[in-house]
């Protein structure tokens, strides 16, 4: 995964120090897991998926076509063998990251509402809390989901090299 990493670092348009950059990318992974290990959702989905959704961002505020290129690119990485994955978790990482920004999508497919949450409670990087109402799954929706990414939050150092 490191390798991978560094792939995806390398190309990144905007600072890895931003918003939507390694950071994020760090919280969105330990939130996946966590509501994972309650939700049973696919922890390499939910890896890729946190450093993937974002990675091909050219803005951090307004990119409505971010999801579709980090979509792409997962399938370009796929493509070079850079991903080890089934055919159903290739397409369960793509529609992840594609839709992951368009509130009105759903899916009944755990592993990419797990992936989608754990975006959502990172919200709280930027002293939002996210409502029930655009969360998926139960445990993202209990108040010891947002508080676990608020502490998250808390213990990491600002800037990330």
């Amino acid at each position: 995964m490191e390798n991978l990493i560094k792939i995806i670092k390398d190309q990144f348009k905007l600072g890895l120090n931003g918003d939507h950059g390694l950071k994020h990318w760090q919280h969105v992974e330990k939130i996946g897991n966590y509501l994972a290990s309650h939700t049973g959702a696919d922890g390499q989905i939910i890896s890729l998926f946190a450093y993937l959704h974002d990675s091909k961002r050219e803005d951090e505020y307004d990119d409505p076509e971010h999801g579709k290129r980090s979509a792409n690119f997962a399938k370009e990485l796929h493509d070079k063998k850079l991903l080890s994955i089934s055919k159903k978790q290739l397409d369960q990482l793509i529609f992840s990251c594609e839709f992951h920004s368009q509130p009105n999508t759903k899916s009944n497919d755990v592993t990419i509402q797990t992936c989608w949450d754990a975006d959502r409670l990172d919200l709280v990087r930027l002293g939002i809390t996210p409502k029930n109402e655009f969360l998926f799954t139960e445990k993202a929706k209990k108040k010891e989901a947002i508080l676990f990414a608020i502490e998250l939050n808390k213990s990491y150092p600002q800037q990330i090299s």
